[in-house]
């Protein structure tokens, strides 16, 4: 929510990106999460954007050059409740950088969300709200950093404080708080076959309508 226009349209934002270990020692676990904070009250109605609005990628790179050998490319369709997502990948993308593509017929999965899709053996997604991770204390990021607060809403009315963390003092703001989340578990070797020690780097986008076209 760093922006007017994520302001404006929180379903562009990517608020997150986790990479960890699987469940089992060669498999890894990749999210992206996006439209947070939502509040308990408002997560029935949360949506994914619509295919025709924005197209969701998480990117890996396993060469070490800061560009995408691999794309996790996923778009959504149907209303609150009723929502299906169409996830492609990892495969190569058809282009590197801002402008993409959206690739089809290639190691397709498609299901609804609030599910879990795949094999335990092979790729396994999951689309749908979850408790927020992330852990913030706004009201000392405020006092840290006091040109970020808020002119107006309950987070302007914060007092300012010390310049330090406070610990185990601190609040988490998000506690409470979904969003969001593009989860995938898949073996690590689909990513990577850099023997024992393998590497890669992982990034997620959003990209507007207008900047990725349908082949």
């Amino acid at each position: 929510m760093d922006t007017p226009l994520v302001e404006a349209s929180p379903r562009f934002d990517v608020n997150d990106v986790y990479a960890f270990p699987g469940s089992t020692a060669d498999r890894v676990v990749l999210v992206l999460g996006t439209s947070s904070p939502i509040t308990p009250a408002g997560t029935p109605s949360a949506v994914f954007g619509d295919k025709q609005e924005v197209l969701y990628q998480l990117k890996v790179d396993n060469t070490g050059d800061g560009r995408e050998d691999l794309v996790f490319q996923f778009t959504f369709t149907g209303e609150a409740g009723d929502q299906k997502v169409r996830v492609q990948g990892p495969v190569a993308p058809n282009e590197v950088g801002t402008t993409n593509t959206i690739i089809n017929g290639k190691r397709e999965l498609q299901g609804s969300v609030n599910q879990t899709l795949g094999s335990a053996s092979g790729m396994q997604v999951f689309a749908g709200p979850r408790d927020d991770p992330f852990f913030i204390d706004l009201e000392q990021f405020f006092s840290i950093l006091p040109d970020r607060q808020p002119e107006n809403g309950p987070l302007s009315t914060i007092t300012q404080g010390p310049l330090t963390f406070r610990g185990s003092s601190a609040r988490d703001f998000l506690a409470g708080f979904n969003d969001l989340a593009i989860v995938v578990e898949l073996p690590l070797a689909e990513l990577t076959a850099n023997g024992t020690k393998p590497k890669f780097g992982v990034w997620g986008t959003t990209s507007r309508a207008r900047n990725f076209s349908r082949n």
